[in-house]
């Protein structure tokens, strides 16, 4: 697909919406298609894959006109010079800074692209077991190979489960359940160093009376996992 291809590609977000409906949406079915399901598992890969290169490669960019500058440097050794090559050398150093300074914030401008600027709430771990309801729904992850005996979980929200585990394939999994449906709204699982993230659309999926009067229709809410804690992003619909 080439670099980034997955974020320019409107064809394959089309068909990742789609499919993501289908795992996660009001009239779920994709249990009985293990063909869609499969094909899901491999977008979402993609998809987590791609925003990844996208954010190392805006980082590599900006970085290349500071090697540049700083390669255009002399070293002082003493010997007397004209004024011309100490204005030379201290503007180099100065433009190098600024394409540091340029490629960290092309790195966190990529980033937030995916984050938003800052998580509505960030869950700790518990520490608690997982429920028998819990190991149940994980089966629902069977596609991705979550292991059972890797559930980590942290702080509810909203009447909503999160856990981390590991796949089978060595994959970094992020899991979010909601207990009084009884469902796994989502799953997401990426090889490392990537962080695994999901989002819930139009939620909840069963639009009980407290979500309804507290979000709009169209909202996602957005879990990311990063090193110890699960960062939380609601983002509420326009309708």
């Amino acid at each position: 697909m080439g670099s980034g291809g997955f974020l320019a590609d409107g064809a394959l977000d089309a068909e990742l919406t789609a499919l993501r409906a289908r795992a996660y949406g009001v009239d779920a079915d994709i249990d009985a298609d293990p063909v869609a399901a499969a094909r899901l598992a491999e977008l979402e890969e993609l998809h987590a894959a791609s925003l990844a290169r996208a954010v190392h490669e805006s980082a590599a960019r900006g970085a290349e006109p500071a090697a540049r500058a700083i390669e255009t440097g002399a070293p002082d050794d003493g010997a007397p010079r004209d004024r011309s090559w100490w204005y030379r050398g201290r503007t180099g150093a100065f433009l190098a800074g600024i394409a540091v300074a340029a490629a960290a914030a092309a790195a966190v401008a990529a980033w937030m692209l995916w984050t938003g600027p800052r998580p509505d709430a960030t869950l700790r771990p518990t520490g608690v077991a997982p429920s028998e309801q819990v190991l149940r729904l994980t089966d629902h992850a069977r596609r991705q190979m979550v292991s059972k005996t890797t559930l980590r979980g942290f702080e509810p929200i909203l009447g909503l489960e999160v856990w981390e585990a590991q796949s089978g394939l060595g994959n970094s999994c992020l899991l979010v359940f909601e207990p009084a449906t009884d469902d796994l709204l989502a799953v997401g699982c990426v090889p490392p160093p990537a962080n695994p993230g999901v989002e819930i659309y139009d939620v909840p999926v069963a639009w009980t009376q407290e979500w309804t009067e507290r979000f709009p229709t169209g909202t996602v809410v957005r879990f990311v996992l990063t090193e110890d804690a699960v960062d939380v992003w609601i983002l509420e619909g326009t309708s």
